[in-house]
């Protein structure tokens, strides 16, 4: 399928791939929790393919729904929803709708491109193994219960997702809670992925790393101890290293710019 463009499948991905594959072969309720910016919702988006399906299931006055499908669509079984902040008592019809569209593209797709007759029903849940819900930590109980309601109607696993104590709180609903088979801790990167992100980054700027550099050393080393492993915090760092180094025209990052760049940033706790 069409990943989302330079994603970098780290372990702590490919763990939370495997959650995700283990709800959907056992029809388990999954949970994964950790800290802001470790990457919970771009690996989400990124294991459902999102960023495409979502440009398929909107549309607009001018534009056809799924007009840009391919064959990719049909492998798509995957929805990934983020929690409501507000009227949050929608939440079942939503995901119902996304389904719906979801499977009226696949529809579209077969009649225009596949010489198939296709006899659409809006029974979203027949082609698909998987919804995932970020953000779950502003949800209720009534809302979880609408979750709960949609894992217990459809034939379909569940990934739930949110930050450190959602797995404790969770636990105060038995109903709930005894349908969950599964749970995974998003952690922060290691310091070898955390190399293996920053030359990545490095070359995506145009540059090499030189670890016989000790310019190059030293500013890996202010990287490292300002993100702390935080995936979040080294993309919008780089988006400002980025910026200094066309400002300034240069050509070598270094400590003095990564400093430049983190005074430009709010940080919070990592």
């Amino acid at each position: 399928m069409n990943k989302t463009k330079g994603f970098i499948e780290t372990k702590e991905y490919k763990r939370f791939a495997e959650l995700c594959d283990a709800c959907i072969r056992y029809k388990y309720i999954g949970i994964c929790y950790g800290l802001p910016g470790v990457g919970k919702t771009l690996s989400s988006r990124y294991y459902s393919n999102w960023d495409y399906v979502e440009q398929q299931i909107s549309y607009k006055k001018g534009k056809e729904l799924g007009e840009n499908a391919d064959g990719k669509i049909l492998d798509c079984r995957t929805i990934f929803y983020t929690a409501p902040a507000v009227r949050a008592t929608k939440m079942t019809d939503n995901i119902s709708t996304i389904g719906g569209w979801l499977e009226l593209v696949k529809a579209i797709y077969k009649v225009n491109k596949m010489n198939q007759e296709e006899n659409y029903s809006f029974a979203w849940d027949e082609d698909l193994d998987l919804v995932i819900v970020d953000e779950i930590d502003r949800l209720k109980m009534q809302n979880l219960e609408q979750l709960r309601d949609i894992y217990d109607q459809n034939d379909i696993a569940m990934v739930l997702i949110g930050m450190p104590g959602i797995e404790k709180r969770l636990a105060r609903y038995p109903q709930l809670y005894s349908r969950i088979g599964f749970a995974h801790e998003f952690d922060k990167l290691s310091k070898d992925e955390t190399h293996h992100i920053l030359q990545y980054k490095w070359e995506e700027l145009g540059f090499s790393i030189k670890m016989e550099d000790f310019s190059d050393y030293e500013a890996i080393s202010s990287i490292i101890r300002i993100t702390g492993g935080n995936f979040r915090l080294i993309q919008r760092l780089f988006s400002q290293i980025d910026r200094i180094l066309e400002i300034n025209q240069l050509n070598t990052i270094t400590t003095e710019v990564v400093e430049a760049a983190r005074d430009s940033l709010v940080i919070g706790i990592k």
